[in-house]
């Protein structure tokens, strides 16, 4: 496949030419957008960041829009309960409120998932627009967090990983009863996602066990430099 599939799209494999194409251009929005959010003033960051959240609204409603024309809504597919859904949206607040919990959420536990995704995606897009919004929404929440770091300032707190990790698995509860109710698999409680990544191994419950101390590395792992810059600074 040739890089003009990102708008002639068939269905890809992970890590062929179009998805490392998508990676490099994902990559490429996540750094630019704060490098340059950094150098504006106060009110065109303000003005900046009203465009950055219509623009994360309007592809939600492209998204849902092109699901209805591709196929019927339906409780086990499109409720927005998975991980990255929460993240999106307490990421669009916190870039909004700039609320130290919302960003430290962002931050500690979108960075992670979000980045994974990219790396390892589904390949269950249902067309071009699809395969694009995907890669759009996931590499907005890596925005949403380094915008908040480089632009807004904000750092997390001491124990933000706790109590990050704590809101996790108490998010679990609930989408648990939808997953029963709706048959749906939402943050993938029911079956592990069909991705080829060696840190996704394990069959049910084992496998939600995993993915959760993993989990709780990566938090550890993206709190570490500012842990390191803290105690230089002493």
């Amino acid at each position: 496949m040739t890089p003009l599939v990102l708008f002639l799209y068939s269905q890809g494999s992970q890590f062929d030419q179009t998805h490392l194409l998508t990676i490099a251009i994902c990559l490429l929005c996540i750094v630019l957008i704060p490098f340059f959010g950094q150098k504006l003033s106060k009110e065109h960051q303000h003005n900046a960041i009203v465009g950055i959240v219509m623009f994360a609204i309007i592809q939600e409603i492209i998204d849902y829009s092109n699901r209805i024309v591709m196929r019927d809504l339906n409780w086990v597919e499109d409720l927005p309960f998975h991980i990255c859904n929460y993240v999106f949206y307490i990421g669009l607040a916190s870039i909004w409120t700039k609320k130290q919990f919302l960003f430290e959420i962002t931050y500690l536990l979108g960075m992670g998932a979000a980045f994974i995704t990219i790396l390892t995606p589904e390949f269950k897009m249902l067309n071009e627009i699809d395969y694009i919004l995907f890669f759009v929404y996931h590499a907005l929440i890596v925005v949403f967090a380094l915008w908040g770091i480089f632009v807004d300032g904000m750092r997390p707190r001491k124990y933000s990983v706790l109590k990050v990790y704590s809101f996790l698995w108490i998010m679990i509860i609930p989408v648990g009863l939808i997953c029963w109710i709706s048959g749906g698999n939402y943050m993938f409680l029911m079956e592990p996602p069909e991705v080829s990544n060696p840190l996704v191994f394990g069959e049910w419950p084992w496998y939600i066990i995993n993915i959760s101390i993993i989990g709780l590395i990566l938090m550890c792992l993206a709190y570490t430099p500012f842990l390191i810059v803290k105690t230089e600074s002493k």
